[in-house]
């Protein structure tokens, strides 16, 4: 399960270097808890397809974060901002978005 959520936020994170279909069958997947069959279904494409298509995505979101980082910098500044005064920490979290 919690691998499930690491490569929800990597998706938050680089959902906009996937392409559409694989946008579509990943958060049909996690974020809408849809089985593979359901998938598969909805979109015209084998149940195998899908299960290709969710690993390829959970691949390329590993090479992401391998090569720029962004989650990693994202936890560090925001375990800073949790430590930090609330002026600072107000700061930090607007700039990640929170």
């Amino acid at each position: 399960m919690e691998k499930d959520f690491y490569y929800v936020e990597l998706f938050e994170l680089y959902k906009d270097l996937l392409t559409d279909r694989q946008r579509e069958v990943f958060s049909s997947h996690y974020a809408f808890d849809l089985s593979l069959g359901e998938i598969a279904e909805s979109t015209g494409i084998t149940r195998q397809s899908v299960l290709d298509t969710v690993k390829k995505v959970k691949d390329k979101l590993d090479f992401f974060e391998e090569k720029l980082n962004l989650k990693k910098l994202y936890d560090g500044i925001n375990a800073v901002a949790e430590q930090s005064d609330d002026t600072v920490k107000a700061k930090l979290k607007g700039l990640l978005g929170l």
